[in-house]
């Protein structure tokens, strides 16, 4: 080697920059030191190709290794969160709830009967025929109104054969009470004796007593015969007139059929049989709203007033009775009715869903997760069944409650809760903040990633 190429190596490296990328730009480095010492560019000497050529593979390969560990890094750490969301998967998602406190006011809706304040199935108390009535159906009337007015042509003439025997009886005291007076006038003068004048004085009370008899006779008669004017027993409104004009009224029991019907509106009595669950929250006070068919978009205030305080062998019911004012007058005696009753929540009792019970040994319990986010299983007491919540007790406020725990879930298991019932498993890109993986959506795409991975 020359000692001007050994200078051309000696100086060349100062000026050279290691990493470049292309020939094109070492020749021009190698032109600029060569004019730094005064060179003359001419004609690359063969040794320098050779160099060039190293250094491009050298940057290859540093290169190629650098993408390599770049690839095998993201791959790693796929694979690591990949094992991660696996694990988390193996352990199973529960929703859980909060038991809510009493809750809010119960709403029962049970069916019931109204009836009249006061109702009376008047009835015939005298043998006859209706002469006239006075009075039709939601009439109203006053107590003693006439509603109609029987001929009764048979107790009339008991009546007359009564004050005759009256009139009978009268005569005989009159003649027993002058005959007993003379024979005391004339016991004084032996004229008579003891026993005589006794026996006379009898006669006269005798027949005192036959007219006091004689008239209870004329005076029941004639109560009867007040009977014939049928009245209405209170105020109220005539619900049933069974009697025409020339109907025969009986007054020998035999006769079932009522000729009117008054009723007492201007409060109304609703009849609940209420179910014998419902039988120690159903108080006098609680209120409640009506709903009758015929009044769709209307309702009506009423109260408890009393129960039955017996329950019903047959139907297992409570019978409740409550009370309507009715100032307007539209209720009416034997309508149909919807009582939806305002129950007032108990503070001792917790109310969680039906799904959340599990019965297991006989004994309902319910399962809660720790703190550590691992199962308790609490053995509780249903109070009431709601159909989709039950009221239960024993236990805390503030637990956790799985709301549809599986059969296989046991005490100690560690389960990973969801945020709200009903909610969804949060997929493993969401939970750990990685990239959530593409669905490939052909096979080519798939083939591609797969290669990508390779490389």
């Amino acid at each position: 080697m020359s000692q001007d190429h050994a200078e051309d190596f000696a100086v060349a490296p100062e000026y050279r920059v290691v990493g470049a990328t292309s020939h094109a730009n070492g020749a021009e480095v190698d032109a600029k030191a060569s004019e730094a010492h005064g060179a003359d560019p001419g004609p690359e000497p063969k040794e320098q190709k050779p160099v060039r050529v190293w250094r491009a593979i050298l940057i290859l390969i540093i290169g190629a290794a650098a993408v390599a560990y770049s690839g095998i890094s993201g791959r790693r750490q796929d694979d690591q969160k990949l094992k991660q969301w696996t694990q988390e998967q193996a352990i199973p998602p529960v929703a859980v709830v909060t038991p809510k406190s009493g809750g809010a006011v119960r709403e029962l809706v049970l069916p019931g009967n109204v009836d009249a304040f006061y109702s009376a199935d008047i009835h015939g108390q005298v043998k006859g025929y209706v002469q006239e009535w006075r009075k039709d159906i939601g009439a109203k009337v006053k107590q003693g109104d006439v509603l109609a007015v029987v001929d009764t042509p048979e107790l009339d003439q008991s009546i007359a054969v009564a004050q005759s025997e009256l009139a009978k009886s009268k005569a005989n005291l009159a003649l027993a009470k002058v005959t007993a007076a003379r024979w005391n006038s004339l016991r004084a003068t032996g004229a008579v004796s003891e026993q005589a004048a006794d026996e006379k004085d009898a006669d006269s009370r005798a027949r005192q007593a036959e007219v006091d008899a004689a008239q209870s006779n004329v005076d029941r008669l004639k109560a009867e015969k007040g009977f014939a004017n049928i009245v209405a027993p209170f105020d109220g409104v005539v619900t049933t007139r069974n009697v025409d004009v020339g109907s025969l009224v009986r007054a020998d029991g035999t006769n079932a059929t009522a000729l009117f019907t008054v009723a007492d509106i201007h409060q109304m009595r609703i009849y609940v049989p209420a179910p014998e669950s419902y039988a120690a929250e159903l108080k006098d006070g609680i209120k409640a709203t009506l709903e009758l068919p015929e009044y769709p978009d209307r309702k009506f205030d009423a109260t408890i007033v009393t129960t039955a305080h017996a329950i019903d062998q047959k139907s297992r019911t409570l019978l409740v009775e409550l009370l309507a004012d009715n100032k307007d007058g539209l209720l009416a005696p034997g309508a149909f009715t919807r009582v939806h009753f305002q129950i007032p929540p108990d503070p001792n009792t917790l109310t969680v869903p039906a799904s959340a019970l599990m019965y297991r040994d006989t004994a309902p319990k319910v399962a809660t997760v720790g703190a550590d986010n691992h199962i308790v299983l609490k053995e509780v007491q249903v109070e009431r069944d709601l159909g989709t919540v039950v009221e239960i007790t024993g236990l805390s406020p503030d637990a956790r409650v799985v709301a549809n725990p599986p059969d296989s879930i046991a005490d100690g298991e560690e389960v990973r809760v969801m945020e709200a019932a009903g909610e969804k498993t949060p997929a493993p890109a969401e939970r750990q903040g990685a990239v959530r993986p593409r669905n490939p959506e052909s096979a080519d795409e798939t083939a591609q990633t797969g290669r990508d991975h390779g490389e």
